[in-house]
């Protein structure tokens, strides 16, 4: 049985469900822009949160994180944010 309904809601035009799905299809992007993407475009679908968080293997709070960001941000809000501690030795 599927969750309530949340106020958590994103429309999408075409032009950005058209990038959320070339995301998600770009075999270079990291997995877990990916996911969040994945997240954003189920949630525009009108798919309950913790069936979300169910399908894709995260904690209902981590969607509603990412669905937040999104709504604030765009598709920019999705990438990684700088992390603190010491710089990277290596490139990736």
């Amino acid at each position: 049985m599927p969750g309530p309904r949340s106020h958590r809601v994103i429309e999408l035009d075409a032009t950005r469900r058209a990038a959320l799905e070339g995301v998600v299809r770009r075999t270079t992007a990291g997995a877990g822009l990916v996911r969040r993407a994945r997240i954003v475009l189920l949630v525009a679908e009108g798919k309950p949160l913790d069936q979300i968080a169910r399908q894709l293997g995260v904690r209902p709070n981590v969607v509603r994180t990412w669905v937040d960001r999104y709504r604030t941000g765009g598709l920019d809000a999705l990438a990684d944010r700088p992390r603190s501690g010491r710089p990277r030795t290596f490139s990736p």
